[in-house]
């Protein structure tokens, strides 16, 4: 290997990535393994839920859970109506334009999100939250909401387990 590729190979930028791809990969096969049986959810269901649940009284248009979670239009519609038809989610009229639906989580789908995070947190907890200190974890969560291209502010914001 040549001087230039060896030290593009060794890039800090490359290295940082690297962990955070592993990490990432790492810890979502555990947990989706733990969500999928305690709430019969994948992986990106769960996510769509959590974030929908975020939102004031847990609805709002599909499009805005989409955007938080990076999600195209096509793969959107597609998710909504598997979680409607699972009876996780509902779509009702937006008040404020009526030509335009909003989702909301049903009780089935506040149920299964229950399920999903009783499961979820205990695994957190074991791989990663109890791993670090409570400056640590703050810190942690100052720099990756620094490089989240999805944050829109620099105020701290809730926790986002």
């Amino acid at each position: 290997m040549d001087e230039e590729l060896r030290a593009l190979v060794a890039d800090e930028a490359v290295v940082l990535w690297g962990r955070v791809v592993n990490l990432h990969r790492a810890l979502n096969t555990r947990m989706h393994a733990d969500i999928r049986a305690a709430s019969g959810l994948d992986g990106t269901e769960f996510e769509f839920l959590l974030r929908l649940a975020r939102f004031p009284g847990s609805r709002t248009h599909a499009s805005k859970v989409a955007a938080r979670m990076g999600h195209s239009s096509a793969g959107t519609t597609k998710l909504v109506a598997r979680l409607e038809e699972k009876g996780m989610i509902h779509r009702e009229r937006d008040p404020e334009d009526g030509r335009a639906f909003q989702v909301a989580l049903t009780d089935a789908g506040q149920a299964a999100l229950r399920a999903g995070l009783k499961a979820h947190i205990p695994r957190l907890d074991t791989e990663m939250t109890n791993r670090l200190t409570a400056a640590q974890r703050r810190q942690l969560q100052d720099l990756l909401r620094r490089i989240d291209p999805g944050e829109t502010t620099t105020t701290p914001g809730p926790d986002t387990r």
